[in-house]
Formats: C-alpha cells, sequence, structure tokens
C-alpha cells in the first residue's frame, strides 16, 4: 500500500506497573529509544501523533505539544488520536499517509497510558469517583447505568458463546496463556515472566465466568513510540508498511444486535490489508494480535484467517502458533504476558514486528521471518486496524 513509507525505529519501555515515573518520562524515553534506533537527528521529526494517556487518570490536555516543548520539536503536523485500543495504529496510519501525500518526511507516533491498579481503585473510591464515572462513560446508555468499569463482562459473554457453538473446553482455552508465558519468559521487558502451567490458569480465581485470572490481562503501565519515515531517506533496515486495513460496526461498544461470537470488523480490516499487500494469511511469518483475553484471542486468530472457525484452540495445542510454528502469533508474550497498555500496545506489537522482521529479537526469534501483521481493535472487537510489515 505505502510502500514508500517505512517503520524507521522503535522504543518502548519495560511493561509493568510504573511507580515513581510520571507518563512524560515514560513517553520520553521511549520516543527518545526510537529517534536513536531510526538514527536519525531530533531536527529531521516534523510531525508528533500520540493518544490520551489512560482511562481511569485525570486526563491532561495538549500532550504532543507538552513532549515538542520539552524536546524542543518544530513540527508540521500534531495530533492525539482517540479510538480506544486501536488508537495508536490508527494515529500510524495518519501520520503514513501524512508522509505518502509528502507533507512531512519523519514523524513520531506515541502513547504513554497509565491506569488506576484495582487496588487503588478500591482503597478510596470516594476520593476518585470523577474517575469512575469517567470511565464508565466508555458504555451504553443502558448499561453504563449500571456502573460498570470493565469490559469484561462482555468479553465472558462471547466467550462463552463461542464455547459452546464450537464445542471448546475450559483446557483448550488454557493452553493459550502458559504458550504466551513461555514466549514472555524470553522477553525481558515483559510484565509477567515465570512460566505457568494449564493446571496453574484452571486453578486460578474466575473473574467472569468462563475467564480466569490468568486468562485476562494485567493491568500495565509503559510507552513506545515509532518513528516513521519516506524510504528514500532512511536506512536499509526501515521495516516497508505494506498494506493497511480498517473497519468498524455500526455499533458502539459492543454488537447490540449482531452475533457477538463473531468480529465482523477484524475479518474486514484483515482482509483490506491482504489485498493491499498482495499477500494471504498463509503468507504470514509473525504476528501481534490484539487479544485482551485468551479466549477473544483464539477467535481473533480465527478472524483474520489464520485458520478455520473453532480450529485455534487445536491449532496452539498442536504447536501451529508457537515461536518455530507455521505462524508464529504473539511472540512478545502478548497482552497476557508482554502486559497490556491499551493505547500504547498497538506500538508494542510494532515494536515487536520491527524486531522479528530485522532478526533482532533475540531468544524468541522467529527463523527468518520476513513478513509480519499488527492487529489492534476497540470496543468489544466492534472495531479493527491490521498492518501488514515487510522486510527491506
Amino acid at each position: 500500500m505505502k510502500a514508500d513509507v517505512v517503520i524507521a525505529g522503535v522504543g518502548m519501555t519495560d511493561v509493568r506497573i510504573h511507580e515513581g515515573s510520571t507518563w512524560l518520562e515514560r513517553a520520553v524515553a521511549a520516543i527518545k529509544e526510537a529517534i536513536e534506533d531510526a538514527g536519525i537527528d531530533k531536527n529531521d521529526i516534523e510531525a508528533l501523533v500520540c493518544t490520551p494517556i489512560g482511562y481511569t487518570v485525570d486526563q491532561e490536555k495538549f500532550i504532543a505539544q507538552r513532549i515538542a516543548e520539552y524536546l524542543a520539536i518544530t513540527c508540521r503536523t500534531m495530533a492525539e488520536v482517540d479510538c480506544g485500543g486501536a488508537s495508536s495504529l490508527i494515529a500510524v496510519r495518519l501520520l503514513m499517509n501524512e508522509i505518502a501525500c509528502g507533507r512531512v518526511g519523519a514523524g513520531v507516533v506515541f502513547a504513554s497510558h497509565f491506569d488506576l491498579t484495582p487496588e487503588k481503585l478500591a482503597a478510596s473510591p470516594q476520593e476518585i469517583m470523577h474517575l469512575i464515572r469517567m470511565a464508565n462513560g466508555m458504555y451504553g446508555s443502558y448499561d453504563s447505568r449500571l456502573g460498570i468499569l470493565s469490559p469484561m463482562p462482555y468479553y465472558a459473554m462471547c466467550i462463552q458463546r463461542y464455547m459452546h457453538e464450537c464445542g471448546v473446553k475450559p483446557e483448550d482455552i488454557a493452553r493459550l496463556p502458559v504458550l504466551l508465558r513461555e514466549n514472555a519468559s524470553k522477553n525481558p521487558r515483559a510484565h509477567y515472566r515465570e512460566r505457568i502451567t494449564i493446571d496453574d490458569v484452571l486453578s486460578s480465581r474466575i473473574l467472569c465466568p468462563p475467564i480466569h485470572l490468568l486468562e485476562s490481562c494485567p493491568v500495565s503501565h509503559g510507552a513506545g513510540a515509532v518513528v516513521l519515515a519516506k524510504a528514500s531517506s532512511s536506512e536499509v533496515r526501515g521495516v516497508w508498511i505494506a498494506g493497511y486495513g480498517e473497519a468498524h460496526d455500526d455499533s458502539h461498544f459492543m454488537p447490540s444486535t449482531a452475533d457477538m461470537s463473531t468480529f465482523p470488523a477484524v475479518r474486514k480490516s484483515a482482509r483490506e490489508a491482504y489485498s493491499q499487500a498482495g499477500v494471504t494469511p498463509q503468507d504470514i511469518d509473525v504476528a501481534e494480535v490484539y487479544g485482551a483475553f485468551a479466549g477473544v484471542e483464539l477467535m481473533c486468530y480465527e478472524e483474520l484467517g489464520f485458520f478455520g472457525r473453532g480450529e485455534a484452540p487445536t491449532a496452539v495445542a498442536e504447536g501451529k502458533t508457537s515461536i518455530d510454528g507455521d505462524v508464529a502469533i504473539n511472540t512478545s508474550g502478548g497482552r497476557l504476558s508482554l502486559g497490556h497498555a491499551p493505547y500504547a500496545t498497538p506500538l508494542f506489537e510494532i515494536y515487536e514486528i520491527t524486531k522479528q522482521l530485522r532478526g533482532d529479537a533475540g531468544e524468541r526469534q522467529v527463523k527468518d521471518a520476513r513478513l509480519g501483521l499488527v492487529h489492534a481493535e476497540h470496543g468489544m472487537i466492534n472495531g479493527s486496524a491490521v498492518m501488514i510489515l515487510g522486510r527491506a
């Protein structure tokens, strides 16, 4: 699609609960790493595109402007993009188009995500009621009245339906967190790196049936940054943007009238990205999939075209998604083990795929990786974006 635009540099912080540093400090650390990785001068940056900083935090305004002031960067383009968990990937698309049409030569997309932990939310709710009301505003006019603070009940319902329709058993889903934790054990930036077993997963606390604690992403903090540039101005190490697709349902947060056990937006966005890149799902060597819960992640594997309906659990059991499998998925550890800082997560995914395509992924390197996929979603997967990246 945009053969003249490359991922020139990537940067990120460790993914964990960050205490003692601000969103600004984490954003600056990720941006400086990405610019250094790109091998360009700070003064070559002509655009800063960002996202908000979290859901259960007091919102700061003019985030890109704060970074521009802090780093003394003069820009031709600035923007803040908010479309839920897909925000930073959509921000990459915005900057990609700015570069492709010739407005800017290079720019940075960054996100620095911070949310209060469940423990802090529960400790003094009366002091943070304004944050609770703000977070509750994500949901629709009917369910927001119930005071919902987590999307988990929605995901639980769709996983229940998927298990019923496809004959998927709890142990079939529990295998995925085990594999992701194995991948994360090789990633020094992952939130959780200690290996686990299927028994560990199934004996962990039920959060919302059928979701166990170890089948749910943690609350994580972290920042990511990506430098995009014209191919002509970048080094050979740059990773090409080969295709992009995006699709959104006619719904606010979840499909209110459609089937909850399928995700048409994922299927449509993937089809568009494959078509623009001139490839098929079978051509993908490594993928980072936005799976906040294990059961839903398996469903997304199928919607992305890697496996047929109901086949993903068996594919995981047979090793087809492992680092040396047919398509290596979430080699970073995924949202369940790398960690999940929603606004920054798509940039973490781009970081991983870029490292893989360069051959810089260390212990978790996929052999001869030439084509990678990045997937992000928002709401209860009522919107999706997919990007195909290729080795230069």
